[in-house]
């Protein structure tokens, strides 16, 4: 590409200047979901929290739908990036832990969120692109391909057992982290989720690892 090419890709100051803005908006909008819930959050209160006029929230968001989804698109991003130093572990099956500590102590951090997704009638993975849209539903995917790789480099490695697929093992780890946090969230976030990492790994690791 040649640099006047690139210097054309690059966003311009304007457009910087909106993209921090409407960030500005999408944070403040979290802060109200937490505060008030989903479904009592009203499009008037995020735009006093931001302390703008609900018009200006209104030529940035159509609906606080639209909102909660770019909540969550930004949360699942900033989940992977924090994923990147579990992903350097030494051995796959460490590489395999350390993603399911990173995942579940990110959860306790932003459980309130969490707790919104099952508010709006979040029961599983079908419902991701329905509540967060086709995005959020990529992110996901996306994280499935990073337990995935972990997973076939262990079994490659002769850490995991190789008679069953690395994709029944990763819905089966992954169905596991989903269970626990549903079953967090019912009890109303009580305690942390994170403690019961070495558990869930423990009952995993019994039956995958190599004979």
């Amino acid at each position: 590409m040649s640099s006047k090419r690139a210097q054309s890709a690059r966003p311009t100051p304007r457009e910087t200047a909106r993209d921090a803005f409407r960030i500005s908006l999408r944070q403040a909008a979290e802060r109200v979901f937490v505060r008030s819930g989903f479904q009592a959050a009203k499009m008037t209160e995020i735009a006093a929290a931001a302390g703008v006029a609900v018009g200006t929230l209104y030529n940035y968001f159509d609906s606080k739908e639209e909102i909660f989804a770019e909540i969550f698109v930004a949360h699942s991003r900033e989940l992977h990036a924090r994923l990147q130093p579990a992903l350097s572990a030494e051995s796959p099956v460490a590489r395999l832990a350390s993603i399911v500590r990173t995942c579940l102590e990110y959860m306790d951090r932003h459980g309130a969120l969490f707790a919104m997704f099952v508010e709006r009638g979040g029961m599983a993975e079908y419902d991701l692109q329905r509540l967060g849209g086709e995005v959020c539903e990529a992110e996901y995917a996306r994280f499935l391909r990073v337990m995935g790789e972990a997973t076939q480099a262990a079994i490659a490695a002769g850490e995991l057992r190789s008679d069953v697929s690395a994709a029944t093992m990763v819905a089966s780890l992954s169905g596991a982290m989903n269970g626990a946090t549903y079953a967090w969230l019912k009890r109303r976030r009580r305690g942390r989720l994170s403690a019961v990492a070495d558990d869930l790994l423990k009952l995993f690791l019994s039956g995958a690892r190599s004979q």
